[in-house]
């Protein structure tokens, strides 16, 4: 009957009332399914959890430096990622995860996501690092280092905003777009 099923959805942007009935434990003789987008893979545990249901796809915020805009894509998870997302299964208890592919991809995917670094708009990281007094952010010890050409770009962008001298130091304008919680070019 429907009475023994409760489906929980589970995202980032949800109300803390309404992730907690995803992550609760359900009632006696209540059977419970959780649909999550992948704030399920980070340090959450949901109890009782025996099979894991994996698309193998994943939504990514990717940077259009040609319109100097971040837009969501649909991609491929990594090796990583599905291995990430299946150890959910059987965390707590015995448990299963079922893979929406045929096993012989998973060689295909690439072993790691690629660091954020590499796909996001770097004018906040910039903006962060003349706040800091970091002209040069290439002189910081990172793990990852973006690319020239969008550090370039970024900057680039930043001083026609206003936010950055062309040496990299910060502007009356820049300390007061960096404290609007709005993309850069809004604020400005």
């Amino acid at each position: 009957a429907s009475d023994s099923i409760l489906v929980a959805p589970l995202f980032g942007a949800m109300d803390l009332k309404d992730q907690a009935l995803a992550v609760e434990t359900p009632p006696n003789g209540v059977r419970k399914i959780v649909l999550a987008t992948a704030v399920a893979q980070t340090s959450i545990t949901i109890e009782g959890v025996t099979i894991v249901i994996d698309s193998g796809l994943s939504r990514e915020a990717v940077f259009e430096p040609r319109f100097q805009t971040t837009r969501l894509q649909t991609v491929k998870v990594s090796q990583a990622t599905a291995e990430q997302r299946a150890g959910r299964a059987g965390r707590t208890a015995p448990g299963v995860a079922i893979r929406l592919w045929h096993e012989g991809q998973t060689r295909a995917l690439p072993a790691f996501d690629p660091p954020e670094i590499e796909r996001t708009d770097l004018r906040r990281f910039l903006l962060d690092c003349a706040i800091w007094g970091a002209t040069d952010p290439t002189s910081l010890p990172l793990l990852d280092r973006p690319a020239s050409a969008a550090l370039l770009q970024a900057h680039e962008s930043l001083v026609q905003l206003g936010a950055l001298s062309q040496a990299g130091q910060l502007t009356s304008v820049g300390k007061i777009i960096a404290n609007i919680p709005l993309p850069l070019p809004l604020a400005a």
